[in-house]
This record gives structure tokens, C-alpha cells and sequence, in this order.
């Protein structure tokens, strides 16, 4: 091949996710637990509306609940002092250090509190509704001077609404709403969802950007296409441990174990993601990659933005930094 291009066509049409009712889903609730259960399949949630498992017959696929997410382990560029004059501090503290990354320490980007604030759950027409409420609080819950008269809690992070509609055949439609409150930092490194799934579920596939990793702002040279690859395949071991392997402009994505069993996430917007058998702690915290361990478990982010990678000279150009702003995505969830 001497060389390519591809062309978006000025037009889209997502196939609709449909609100029939296919078989029945059953609600079950206790004082701890939300348990939505199908043939074949059980999901179950906190009191409070966190998911926390997903079964599939019989097998567990969810190792740690789905979650908020805002934090990557910082990059290489984002760690040095080369480009730290390159945006604005919102609150920068001298001990986080000379470099970007600070911006995300001192804001309390890699420490959320999530603060409940109403679940309820109900059925009908052979589904099961779960609507959520809650607040995703950058660090700790503190009290102080609001104002001149006024004393209370400080609320700095993303105010949170999860719409969850499960039918029968096990299908989930999320609509999640995301809207900034309090002084925000400059940018943030990126916006979604975590969670930790079963150490089987190895085999990835994917339609959009590969097969290598790409990022926002490196991503024009990776055509549109449909992939596969394993986790540690899809895992690069930079010098110094950093996020990575991320592929960008996804439409859907696939990760099962070897014998096809699996979950399929997919958006009504392009979305980005990587998936490492780290902890994105370990992934923060280590220094030399001899210092990374597996964890019994796949890390999965999907991200609905993500902050480019930069360059030395001007760090990530303000077209491609995720900024603390407003957004709304409709996720649907299907077990393989």
C-alpha cells in the first residue's frame, strides 16, 4: 500500500435502541440490593444505584461497580515541567509539584467522593426502570464560608443523573446527564465511566480507530474499521507508566472471554476507550514499569472525551482538551 484516505459521508443514522419490551424483567428489592433479574441473566445495584454486578449465566462479568470517572494516570509530558506554562492553573498548589499534572492533584481529580442523593426503582411493561441521583464530589465533602452570610458544604464536581431501563433479554438503556457545579479545574485529563471486569473477559473488538493506539489529537493517521486484539496486546509499556492504549471515534465495542461470553457497549455519540489488566492506581503510582502488577480483574474506561497527548513545545492544543463542561449520552449495554 503506497497510501489511503477515508471520507465521512454527510450523513448518519443510528439504528434506535427499542423501548418494546422483549420477555420480562423482574424487580426484587431489598434493604441493601436492587436486583433485576431475566433468563439467563441477574444485574444487581447498590440501595443507592450503583451497578455492581452483572451475571450471565451464572458467570460474574462485573469485578468493582461502574463508576464516574475523570482521572488517567498523568502522561510523561504531563509529569515534567516542560510545558507547565502552557495553560491556566485554577488552583495550583506549590507541593503538587511544576508541571500539568498538578492542575489534576490539586483539584482533587484522582479522589471522588460520590454522595448519594435518590434512587428509585420500578417496573413496567415487562421492564425495569432505575433512576438515579447523585454527586460526584472532587475529594472530600468540606464545609466553609460560601458566601459572606451564607456557611455550608462546598460542591465541587459533576452533579449526576443515571436513567436505566433493563428489558427482558437483557439489554440495558442508560441515559446519563452530567452537569458541572462549583470552580472547576482548567481542563480535565478525561470524562466517563470506569469500572473492573472479570479477569476472563481478555478478547477486544472494536468499530473504530486502529488497530494501534490512538488519541484525539494523534488520531487522523488510524482508519475507521473493525478490530480485534487481547488486552495486554492493546497495552503499550512506556518507560514511564501512563495511561495508554487508547482508541478513539468508536461506534460499538466487544470484550468477552474465549468462549464468546461477553458484554457489547456501545453510544449514541463516538466514544473512546482502553481496557488494561492494571489498576489505573497502580498505573499512577508506579515509576518503572517494574512496578506494575496485574490485577485480578480488566480495567475498562469508556470515555465520552479524552485530552489529547500534546507535545513537548505547547502541551495539548485547547481543541483537544476535555473542558469541565455539560454532557449527555445515551449507553446501551448487551451481554453476548
Amino acid at each position: 500500500m503506497v497510501a489511503w484516505d477515508q471520507f465521512e459521508l454527510p450523513w448518519k443514522k443510528s439504528a434506535p435502541v427499542s423501548d418494546k419490551a422483549v420477555g420480562k424483567a423482574s424487580l426484587t428489592k431489598t434493604d441493601t440490593e436492587i436486583i433485576v433479574k431475566g433468563e439467563g441473566f441477574a444485574y444487581t445495584f447498590t440501595a443507592d444505584g450503583q451497578l455492581c454486578s452483572i451475571v450471565r449465566n451464572g458467570e460474574e462479568l462485573l469485578k468493582a461497580p461502574v463508576q464516574f470517572n475523570v482521572w488517567r494516570a498523568p502522561l510523561a509530558l504531563e509529569q515534567d515541567g516542560w510545558s507547565q506554562g502552557n495553560i491556566r492553573y485554577n488552583n495550583k498548589k506549590s507541593w503538587n509539584g511544576n508541571q500539568i499534572a498538578n492542575e489534576y492533584y490539586s483539584n482533587n481529580l484522582d479522589n471522588i467522593t460520590r454522595l448519594p442523593i435518590s434512587c428509585e426503582a420500578f417496573e413496567a411493561g415487562g421492564q425495569v426502570y432505575i433512576n438515579v441521583r447523585c454527586f460526584s464530589q472532587f475529594g472530600g465533602v468540606s464545609s466553609g464560608s460560601l458566601d459572606a452570610y451564607i456557611f455550608g458544604v462546598k460542591y465541587i464536581g459533576y452533579s449526576e443523573v443515571y436513567e436505566y431501563r433493563i428489558n427482558g433479554d437483557g439489554t440495558v438503556a442508560l441515559h446519563h446527564i452530567l452537569e458541572p457545579e462549583g470552580q472547576m479545574p482548567e481542563l480535565l485529563p478525561r470524562i466517563g465511566l470506569t469500572m473492573t471486569l472479570n479477569n476472563d473477559l481478555q478478547q477486544v473488538k472494536w468499530f473504530g480507530r486502529g488497530p494501534e493506539e490512538n488519541y484525539p489529537d494523534r488520531k487522523s493517521g488510524y482508519a475507521v474499521g473493525v478490530y480485534e486484539n487481547d488486552v495486554d496486546g492493546m497495552f503499550e509499556p512506556y518507560l514511564i507508566p501512563q495511561d495508554c492504549g487508547l482508541r478513539c471515534d468508536n461506534r460499538w465495542l466487544e470484550i468477552q472471554d474465549g468462549k464468546g461470553r461477553g458484554i457489547r457497549f456501545s453510544m449514541d455519540r463516538l466514544f473512546n476507550f482502553n481496557a488494561y489488566n492494571y489498576s489505573t492506581e497502580n498505573l499512577t503510582k508506579a515509576v518503572y514499569t517494574y512496578q506494575l502488577e496485574k490485577q485480578d480483574g480488566v480495567t475498562l474506561n469508556l470515555d465520552y472525551n479524552t485530552t489529547g497527548v500534546g507535545c513537548t513545545a505547547c502541551f495539548v492544543l485547547p481543541g483537544f482538551q476535555v473542558k469541565p463542561t455539560r454532557y449527555e449520552r445515551n449507553l446501551t449495554i448487551q451481554l453476548l
